[in-house]
């Protein structure tokens, strides 16, 4: 299937991004989308949101889940974002789940979410915002994003640091083992969470100074096109990516 006749199907590549404000998930979308400006927002109806009279405290405006985040730098995605949703809240949870479910029974397929990305910082890992689950019925791919990774990074260096270790060896041996570290410390907590997600269907993944410059979510891009499913809708995926050569190798998508 040709890149015209998969947007005449799909239109767009939707994404519901989950996590708490401040978790670095407008850092992520603008990478995402190569670029530093903010996205245009829609509510249901399709009409834009006025953001001129939004404080910078109140990003993109009043929260509602069914508006739609879209980057004039890359509209080939559509956001969601599940502000609010916060371990141990029923009633965000609630929101977000009957969001999850009521477009799964969409009939029209470009008004489904395609994948979730549910972004967690570990700035403070004892602390981690956990409690998602993904019905079972409703059956797509969800990456678990480690944001803030750099903090944890020092957090691991001073452990080190406490075992004895000198400041640049500890520093050191942190940026190779913080990653294990915290899937052994933390990422199994999932497990255990009043709302655990369902394991089979999540990937993880690991950013570490997404504010530099030359950070980018190659990772996060390939992690997701490998999860889907769905044959057409990887090719839509791939297909909009508008910098990644490799990954329309690997696939094997024409640009």
């Amino acid at each position: 299937m040709d890149a015209q006749r998969l947007r005449q199907k799909y239109r767009q590549f939707r994404i519901l991004v989950m996590g708490k404000a401040n978790a670095g998930k407008t850092t992520i979308l603008q990478k995402v989308c190569n670029t530093t400006d903010n996205p245009k927002i829609y509510d249901s109806a399709g009409q834009e949101i006025d953001l001129s009279a939004v404080t910078p405290s109140r990003e993109w405006g009043e929260h509602n889940i069914e508006n739609e985040i879209i980057f004039e730098a890359n509209p080939g995605y559509i956001f969601h974002d599940s502000r609010g949703f916060e371990c141990g809240s029923t009633k965000e949870f609630k929101i977000v789940q009957d969001f999850i479910e009521q477009r799964g029974i969409e009939g029209a397929s470009w008004k489904q979410f395609h994948a979730i990305w549910y972004c967690l910082p570990t700035d403070n890992a004892s602390r981690l915002l956990t409690g998602v689950i993904i019905n079972e019925s409703f059956a797509v791919p969800m990456i678990m994003i480690y944001t803030k990774f750099d903090d944890f990074v020092l957090q691991t260096q001073q452990f080190f640091m406490s075992q004895g270790e000198q400041e640049e060896d500890a520093f050191e041996k942190a940026s190779l083992l913080a990653p294990n570290r915290f899937t052994e410390e933390y990422a199994k907590v999932f497990n255990k969470t009043r709302f655990p997600p369902l394991m089979d269907d999540v990937s993880f993944t690991y950013y570490i100074d997404m504010d530099k410059p030359d950070a980018n979510c190659d990772k996060l891009l390939e992690k997701t096109a490998d999860a889907l499913g769905d044959d057409t809708l990887r090719q839509l995926f791939v297909c909009i990516q508008k910098n990644n050569l490799d990954l329309c190798g690997k696939w094997g998508v024409k640009r």
